[in-house]
């Protein structure tokens, strides 16, 4: 779940694909890891749920929670990404959330025949609002969201709608395991255009302290269609006021791979949760940096 290295590669590519493709421009944007705090995409339940529409469940016996999350790149990448969510817990086990999410990047000089020549910068930037309904049933916890996402490169700006879903399983096989898979926008009138992506994980308890200290460890894959696939391992502890995780991810795309570290961690004081996070640098263009605030309505 990393933004491409090379983003004017990927911008030129945007501004050439046909207008058939009908290809939203600003995907690779959404593979910043808003919300997650080095967690696995489709486990991830911070203070904005993007991944999986499952995990918008309200913990009780809040009435909502309302979160906000930020993403910033490196200066090289110029990338970021802000989000803000609002969730209700509704009647028979249901809960409801609205998000929005706004991506660019910032920098991207546009150039006559020489880099010295500059006529402005060349918009890149994505904006997706999602509406996701989730209901939890003994075990399971399934989820459904509608998303519109709206992408604009140079002059060419679209639009399109996408569906996705989610699942949440608690105590399989009767053990203390989770389990997750979740899609993230997929389109079914497009094929492959808007290269959607396909995330499962499991993580299970492997210590605990009465009420005091849960420490559970887990994997998940996540594979983006035409472009990458990823392995994460992590673990991570959670206590009455704080959580703190760290993962170890394999990033593979186009025959190359490699490796990078997570770390997050977060702070819960009374109904109010902050959380910050660092993913290890790629192509030694330094980290990147997330952080998270939200706060349960009772």
């Amino acid at each position: 779940m990393r933004p491409s290295a090379h983003t004017a590669v990927l911008l030129a590519l945007a501004v050439a694909a046909p207008v058939g493709a009908q290809r939203v421009p600003g995907r690779d944007l959404l593979d910043l890891p808003l919300g997650t705090l080095a967690d696995a995409p489709t486990l991830a339940a911070s203070d904005v749920v993007l991944w999986n529409p499952a995990m918008i469940m309200v913990p009780a016996p809040h009435l909502g929670r309302v979160g906000f999350a930020a993403v910033q790149t490196p200066p090289d990448l110029g990338a970021s990404a802000v989000g803000i969510m609002v969730s209700g817990a509704l009647p028979r086990d249901l809960a409801a959330a609205l998000s929005v999410v706004r991506a660019g990047v910032t920098g991207l000089a546009r150039t006559e025949s020489t880099p010295e020549t500059a006529l402005g910068d060349i918009p890149y930037n994505t904006t997706m609002a999602s509406l996701a309904l989730a209901r939890r049933n003994e075990r399971v916890t399934v989820g459904l969201a509608v998303r519109f996402r709206q992408g604009t490169v140079d002059v060419e700006r679209r639009g399109a709608v996408g569906i996705d879903g989610g699942v949440l399983g608690d105590s399989l096989f009767g053990l203390p395991i989770r389990g997750a898979m979740s899609t993230f926008l997929w389109r079914p009138a497009n094929g492959d255009d808007e290269e959607t992506a396909y995330s499962g994980a499991l993580d299970g308890t492997v210590y605990r302290l009465d009420s005091l200290v849960e420490v559970r460890t887990g994997y998940s894959l996540l594979m983006v269609e035409r472009r990458t696939t990823e392995h994460y391992a992590f673990v991570g502890a959670t206590g009455r006021r704080w959580e703190a995780r760290i993962g170890l991810a394999r990033h593979e795309s186009s025959g190359e791979s490699e490796w990078f570290l997570r770390l997050g961690t977060g702070l819960q004081y009374g109904r109010y949760h902050i959380g910050v996070a660092r993913e290890g640098g790629r192509d030694e263009l330094g980290g990147i940096y997330q952080f998270t605030l939200g706060t349960l309505i009772r």
